[in-house]
């Protein structure tokens, strides 16, 4: 059964409101509250805000028309909705905006359609619906105010014929994986100059891969980067040499259905109960395969899930180069009913968990041990679900959250309404609204760091935002 969750938003200029009453540029002011859930009369509530009477120096936050507030320390706050059984939730303001200089000066703004940060937390890359790349210095945060913009002010390179579909950083930061519409993937020289705030002269690939018929959706560095791996909409996931610029091999899904994403993690304890592809088995049901290319590296223990246009998701081991297990045809809810498009899923080995999100807002999670069933099924609205991130941040679930079993996955949406939803044993529910986006969609979501973790968003809007 699926689990309606309730959407919370706020005035995205809220938190300029409540500063200029601290700063006494303005007496008092309002700003909205709006809470909704499908199938419930929406919410619609203010809050004023104006100088405490006993102390000039703050400011009163008086909700009303069925919501609350709650300012937390730090700057923070969360809101709730009664009516709606919506609990105090964390409203979660973003610390540090990236807008691209270039984008700024235009009357629509580029969008963002790939973007990555780079592990050692120096760099990021965004790429553009041109073909361009564009790699950005992250400033420390005490050399940037809060909830501050900084401008990267540094030319583009063009990198592909058409959009950028998806951008990787190798393990050591220094270099970048590419991949566009144009079937093709580059690597990219990463490093910045000495003084940290311009991306190199020769910013332009030193190596191609080609061999894709149809765009190329996601790719993935194994381990540290001699391989990687690409998806595409010509219904392959193609496996590459990067040393010598070759592909090592090229596995199908079924019906050769095109890939919208794909995940790719180790082969932890796993219960694979579903079909798989005839030539895969042998008369025994065990699983052969092709031999150990001398050009892998690393490949041998992973699994790769795909979400497919279909509605299923199929998983291959990389190992044997074959499909192990492929998701029912039918919807878990109306059996013989057509499946939504998958357009992202993550793949977590440490907690056993696989996240699907759908073209129509569905996210589903399954436990990677027993694939007979869903743990959970949730959604907000008909909106797509546009990336997937799984995370345990005890900043964002809290410090017990582990010991409860609770993971955290954060959800970029094309309605510009990202979220993180905790999943746990009593049932999904929504942990923090990631604000600031004003109906821009969110394309891109990643995760950065344990413990005190960094959320990442890229929108439409062209901006790059960390929490």
């Amino acid at each position: 059964m699926t689990v309606l969750l309730p959407i919370a938003t706020i005035q995205p200029s809220f938190s300029s409101v409540i500063d200029d009453v601290h700063e006494g540029l303005i007496p008092a002011e309002d700003f909205w509250i709006s809470c909704y859930k499908f199938g419930d009369t929406s919410v619609h509530g203010k809050v004023k805000v104006s100088a405490s009477e006993g102390n000039r120096s703050e400011v009163r936050l008086d909700a009303r028309d069925g919501v609350e507030i709650e300012k937390l320390g730090g700057g923070s706050y969360t809101v709730a909705c009664p009516a709606l059984a919506i609990p105090h939730t964390k409203i979660a303001l973003p610390r540090q905006v990236f807008s691209d200089s270039e984008s700024s000066e235009r009357r629509i703004p580029r969008k963002i359609t790939a973007f990555d940060v780079s592990p050692d937390g120096t760099r990021f890359a965004t790429g553009f619906d041109d073909g361009s790349v564009h790699l950005t210095p992250i400033i420390s945060r005490s050399q940037s105010q809060a909830h501050g913009s900084s401008g990267s002010g540094q030319p583009a390179a063009k990198i592909h014929l058409t959009t950028v579909s998806d951008l990787r950083f190798f393990p050591s930061s220094r270099v970048l994986l590419s991949a566009g519409e144009d079937f093709a993937l580059s690597i990219l020289p990463a490093d910045l100059l000495h003084d940290s705030s311009t991306p190199p002269p020769n910013f332009s690939p030193v190596r191609t891969l080609k061999g894709h018929k149809r765009a190329i959706t996601r790719t993935a560095i194994i381990s540290r980067g001699r391989n990687v791996l690409s998806c595409a909409k010509d219904g392959t996931v193609r496996l590459w040499d990067v040393g010598g610029g070759q592909q090592i091999r090229s596995m199908w899904v079924q019906r050769y259905t095109p890939v919208m994403s794909m995940s790719l993690g180790e082969r932890r304890e796993t219960l694979f109960s579903g079909p798989v592809h005839e030539e895969s088995v042998n008369g025994n049901g065990v699983s052969t395969g092709l031999p150990i290319d001398s050009r892998e590296v690393d490949t041998e223990d992973k699994l790769v899930f795909c979400a497919l246009q279909n509605g299923e998701f199929e998983a291959f081991d990389l190992g044997t180069k074959h499909s192990v297990y492929l998701s029912s045809s039918s919807s878990p809810d109306h059996v013989g009913q057509k499946l939504p498009a998958l357009t992202s899923i993550a793949y977590s080995p440490t907690h056993h968990l696989l996240a699907t999100g759908s073209l129509h807002g569905l996210v589903t999670v399954y436990d990677t041990r027993n694939f007979a069933s869903p743990l959970t099924s949730f959604k907000r609205n008909a909106s797509s679900i546009e990336n997937l991130a799984l995370t345990v941040p005890s900043t964002w679930l809290g410090s017990s959250a582990p010991l409860l079993g609770e993971i955290g996955l954060v959800i970029g949406t094309e309605d510009g309404l990202p979220y993180v939803a905790g999943i746990h044993p009593e049932g999904p529910g929504v942990v923090a609204e990631l604000v600031g986006v004003d109906c821009d969609a969110v394309r891109i979501v990643r995760v950065r760091g344990e413990g005190e973790a960094d959320i990442w968003t890229a929108a439409d809007d062209g901006v790059v935002r960390r929490y």
